[in-house]
């Protein structure tokens, strides 16, 4: 009896710190909320519920009067998706810290073989990783921060959701990454039956399942940080704590605990005092709200073209103007012509309005990154396509990536390599990898990254590799020993590592030196094969020659001639 009590005073001290704590993030996150709010209005209606609440079916698109921002942020999230994690092509490399330990063969097999398991794990539709992600690219366009959890299903293995930025309230550590996420979202009674059970439930709760109101909605609360930065101690001996309640209630529902962090929070760009990141939304609000004003007065004025405003004199019509298609208005006869109902002069430049639009509209999908992220052809001003060789086209690529050179850094930090590691422990406790090899037990893994990006920024090391081969090319036809200069299998060694290219493509020195061995038996074979034939030959001459001798010496006996 003296334990229950201690452990509900106990909950209680939790809860009563996990509440302070969470007005303070409430708090803090207030002076981002109006912003997300327009931004979400104009780029992303769906997911803008920051300081608005709306039912569900809402009309949420009845501030937009331009749609070039939700297309331009659409195109961003894909183009972001395609570059960083594509379903079509390896996307990660799993390698050790220790190069040496890297080069061998039994140890580069399996990490091979890990990363095919982990691949497919992410590929796999019944895990929800590429319609998750695309969510997730679309947060972090608009809002500059965009968070996923990284679900462990027992038997079943990974399941990734994004969380709406509405619903999250976050805090840093002293590294600036973020390592506490508390939830605010709503849950039926029947679903928070469903997970928790009877006994876990508050008496609000389970009244309104006697009462049949299985659907009424409660707030509730889900806060994952680790474990050290409690107050209060808990019954979960793991890194992260995870611990749910009703926001208006002081009864905890559960308290799970996570050997890694189970949620992923990346940010596109940060200011070193802020705790929410930055994004390209924000970067181009203002020109977001003027596109949006500018189609509104756009609109306004070609109604006025199609239907003006109407001048009409101010007595004679016997009944009121009709501006209706076939609208008859009757006025006394024999009026003078200047009596007659016209339009009112309405000067306009539309051509100006057209022309500053489409500047705008460019200047939102440059906020965007369209025009690196898509890499459209080489086009002149003109409109005529440029002639360029695959090298030339290869360079400026090069050059139009590596501005997102440091953008890119962010996300493999923040987003790409916990969410590889959350996932590789995700499977392994699962069961659903091999066993690692011994050797690898002692080096740690590493992970490099295979995008766009990264080929371009390596692309440079190798191409100077092939302009030193090249320059030597011409020298080489008046000495060939210069060829010996190179070490073929030191430049084969160079060329896979910085293309990425799988361990098992290239030969082990263990695979090489057993085929020159296997090479060198069957040329010795061959050799005494030969050796043997000409031998044989020898002696078969040899013989013949006897032969005939012993021949021609009976034919002289018989024919009575002495030998």
């Amino acid at each position: 009896m003296q334990e229950t009590t201690d452990l509900e005073q106990l909950k209680e001290k939790l809860i009563q710190h996990l509440k302070a704590e969470f007005a303070s993030l409430e708090s803090s996150r207030h002076n981002w909320e109006s912003m997300w709010q327009d931004i979400g209005e104009l780029t992303i209606p769906a997911r803008a519920d920051f300081n608005t609440q709306r039912a569900k079916g809402e009309n949420r698109r009845n501030r937009i009067f331009e749609s070039t921002p939700v297309r331009s942020l659409t195109r961003f999230a894909s183009g972001l998706h395609n570059m960083l994690v594509p379903s079509t092509i390896p996307w990660f490399i799993i390698t050790t810290q220790n190069r040496q330990a890297a080069k061998d063969r039994d140890i580069s097999l399996y990490l091979e073989e890990l990363q095919r398991y982990v691949q497919d794990a992410f590929n796999t539709p019944s895990n929800n990783f590429h319609p998750a992600i695309h969510e997730y690219m679309q947060d972090m366009g608009a809002f500059g921060t965009a968070v996923m959890m990284v679900v462990d299903r027992p038997g079943e293995g990974p399941y990734y959701m994004t969380i709406p930025l509405y619903d999250c309230y976050l805090a840093i550590n002293d590294l600036g990454r973020v390592d506490t996420l508390y939830r605010l979202y709503e849950h039926t009674a029947k679903e928070l039956l469903d997970a928790y059970g009877p006994e876990a439930l508050p008496e609000s709760v389970i009244n309104a399942l006697e009462k049949n109101n299985a659907f009424k909605r409660f707030e509730c609360v889900n806060v994952i940080k680790p474990s050290k930065h409690l107050n209060v101690p808990v019954p979960i001996n793991m890194p992260y704590v995870s611990i749910f309640w009703l926001k208006g209630e002081n009864k905890i529902l559960s308290i799970k605990g996570f050997m890694e962090q189970p949620f992923i929070c990346s940010r596109w760009d940060r200011n070193s005092m802020e705790t929410y990141g930055r994004g390209p939304g924000m970067e181009a609000l203002a020109d977001i709200k003027m596109l949006n004003e500018m189609e509104k007065t756009f609109l306004k004025a070609l109604q006025k073209a199609v239907d003006p405003p109407l001048m009409v004199p101010d007595d004679g019509f016997i009944s009121p103007i009709r501006t209706t298609p076939g609208g008859i208005n009757y006025f006394r006869a024999g009026m003078t012509k200047d009596d007659r109902i016209v339009p009112m002069p309405t000067p306009q430049r539309v051509d100006y309005a057209e022309a500053k639009m489409a500047k705008v509209r460019q200047s939102i999908q440059q906020s965007f990154y369209l025009d690196m992220l898509e890499l459209p052809g080489p086009t002149a001003e003109d409109g005529d396509v440029m002639r360029f060789t695959a090298t030339e086209i290869a360079a400026r690529q090069r050059d139009r990536l590596s501005i997102l050179g440091p953008i890119v850094a962010r996300q493999e930090i923040e987003m790409l390599g916990p969410m590889i590691e959350r996932t590789i422990s995700v499977l392994g406790r699962g069961g659903f990898l091999p066993p690692p090899p011994p050797a690898l037990m002692q080096n740690n893994m590493k992970l490099e990254y295979q995008n766009p990006v990264s080929v371009a920024m390596r692309s440079g090391e190798l191409s100077s590799v092939s302009q030193l081969m090249q320059f030597m090319v011409p020298f080489a036809q008046i000495d060939p020993s210069i060829i010996r200069r190179f070490n073929t299998g030191k430049l084969a060694e160079l060329g896979a590592e910085i293309l990425r290219v799988p361990p098992s493509v290239l030969k082990s020195e263990e695979e090489i030196r057993m085929e020159m061995m296997q090479e060198q038996e069957m040329a010795q074979q061959q050799q005494a094969l030969q050796q043997q034939i000409a031998l044989a030959q020898t002696e078969e001459s040899l013989s013949k020659a006897q032969a005939n001798r012993a021949s021609a010496e009976a034919a002289l006996l018989s024919a009575g001639e002495p030998v």
